[in-house]
């Protein structure tokens, strides 16, 4: 969880600063890109590599892992990808273009509170410290969401 965290807010950091140069379509494409790129290598990496470590003869080759996927499911590979994946990112990346990365990162807490919520929900196990938990992270994200913004000083005083 805390490697979860200390990710995304990586991911936030790091976008809020190519944003300062590139639009965030660029940001965006990129992202995706170096995504697309690793779990490539990650998933056709060992595939490739098996030849490489024994002799191959015609009895050990296998066919890639996608070689028997329907086009159906292609298509909603492809519909997903454009809709859930690239959408939401454009989405969320001007966001964080036009509001400070401190208000960016709120939202970051909401996704647990929505998962534990529907965790509660589909399980319908509750405990106050659960729901406690879950309007922690939605008062936070609401006041630091409604309150207006305050120009940081230009100085700070230690």
């Amino acid at each position: 969880m805390v490697a979860s965290l200390i990710t995304s807010l990586a991911w936030i950091l790091l976008s809020k600063r190519l944003m300062q140069t590139h639009s965030p379509p660029v940001v965006t494409s990129y992202s995706i890109l170096a995504g697309a790129a690793m779990l490539a290598a990650l998933i056709l990496g060992p595939w490739l590599l098996n030849p490489l470590l024994r002799p191959v003869t015609h009895h050990d080759f296998q066919p890639p892992p996608f070689a028997h996927i329907s086009p159906t499911a292609w298509a909603a590979l492809a519909v997903s990808g454009l809709f859930c994946t690239a959408t939401t990112t454009l989405l969320w990346n001007w966001g964080i273009h036009h509001v400070p990365a401190s208000r960016a990162g709120v939202f970051l807490n909401i996704e647990p509170a929505l998962g534990s919520y529907l965790g509660v929900r589909c399980s319908a196990n509750t405990s106050a410290l659960r729901l406690g938990g879950g309007a922690l992270i939605l008062a936070a994200a609401i006041t630091l969401t409604t309150r207006a913004h305050q120009p940081e000083p230009a100085v700070i005083l230690e």
